[in-house]
């Protein structure tokens, strides 16, 4: 088997005619490069039928090298296209053989189709990059079988200013990406907090890296931006910080927010009879009056041990009540 190595991936470029339109030809070639460069460039599908006269026109002049399936059982599925289950079986025996010859780095699957999973997870058990190219309603499944997964419909959705579409939801209903900001900022936070648990720094590329590999189909792309390091330097959570050639990710400073907080919670119990509540509704009240604060980004996994740090404040009755001291 090929090895992944420092040299530019050979990549194997599959796509699924019956799935994609010709319509994405131009944004998966311009993807194409960035994960390597495509040895193998073939589709699959009937190209007798005239739903892909438009795959036709394209082929030749972009070097793809159509392989043709005819449809010698028709679907009797409402919806499904005659032919389909062939198309996919012929894809998969063809990179299962590219596979084996030994010749690429890693495979390109064009598809939205859920049935190239089981693909997608064989290739990856054989050390093979595998890029998924699909549209807003390509499955969770095939997504995380991946290694990356790119969303061709947001990214051919960009208006002439370069800023993508609604990509939170396609305009089928499929979601365009299954990450939200607050699924990134709790990734980051945490490889920060491992890597100072190390006392190690963290560097942008290990954020990039770690991202990638908890969500094959994160892309800043989906979020408007062209720059992770953009991207990051705008969450009031972390601070960038650029030495050289060199990002350098941190948590930001806690202070002001710890003080914020502690500030609250001796307010709110000057409130109470005998100036005392239940720890756990002094908890509550804290995090709906600041949703962003974060016991672990100031260094605490229990709001027990944070409340007995601040000043003026003693946790008592075994960690049940906090009151204010006189």
């Amino acid at each position: 088997m090929a090895a992944q190595t420092s040299h530019t991936p050979r990549l194997a470029m599959l796509i699924d005619a019956d799935n994609i339109s010709a319509k994405y030809l131009t944004t998966i070639l311009d993807e194409v490069p960035k994960h390597g460069i495509a040895t193998y460039r073939r589709i699959y599908g009937d190209f007798t039928d005239p739903q892909a006269a438009s795959w036709r026109a394209k082929l030749l002049d972009n070097s793809i090298l159509p392989v043709q399936q005819f449809s010698n059982v028709k679907s009797h599925k409402p919806g499904e296209q005659a032919g389909k289950n062939a198309t996919d079986s012929t894809l998969i025996i063809d990179a299962m053989d590219i596979l084996y010859a030994g010749k690429v780095d890693g495979f390109i699957i064009v598809s939205s189709d859920s049935d190239f999973t089981r693909l997608a997870q064989r290739l990856r058990e054989s050390n093979m990059l595998v890029v998924g190219m699909g549209r807003n309603q390509t499955s969770q499944s095939f997504r995380n079988a991946c290694t990356t997964f790119v969303n061709i419909e947001s990214l051919s959705k960009k208006d002439s200013t370069g800023t993508p579409a609604d990509t939170t939801e396609g305009s089928d209903g499929g979601a365009a990406t299954t990450v939200s900001l607050s699924d990134v900022e709790h990734v980051i936070a945490g490889i920060i907090r491992n890597n100072d648990s190390k006392g190690e720094e963290t560097q942008l590329a290990q954020v990039g890296a770690g991202l990638r590999n908890r969500f094959p189909d994160f892309d800043v792309r989906n979020f408007g931006y062209t720059q992770l390091s953009k991207m990051i330097s705008d969450m009031r959570r972390f601070e960038l910080v650029k030495n050289g050639t060199i990002y350098r990710v941190s948590l930001a400073d806690t202070r002001d927010i710890s003080m914020r907080v502690g500030a609250f919670m001796r307010e709110r119990l000057r409130k109470e009879k005998g100036h005392t509540m239940h720890l756990s509704a002094l908890a509550q009240e804290v995090y709906d009056t600041f949703p962003k604060f974060t016991l672990q980004d100031i260094g605490y996994s229990q709001f027990g041990r944070f409340a007995d740090s601040v000043p003026g404040i003693k946790v008592m009755n075994d960690r049940q009540q906090v009151t204010l001291m006189q």
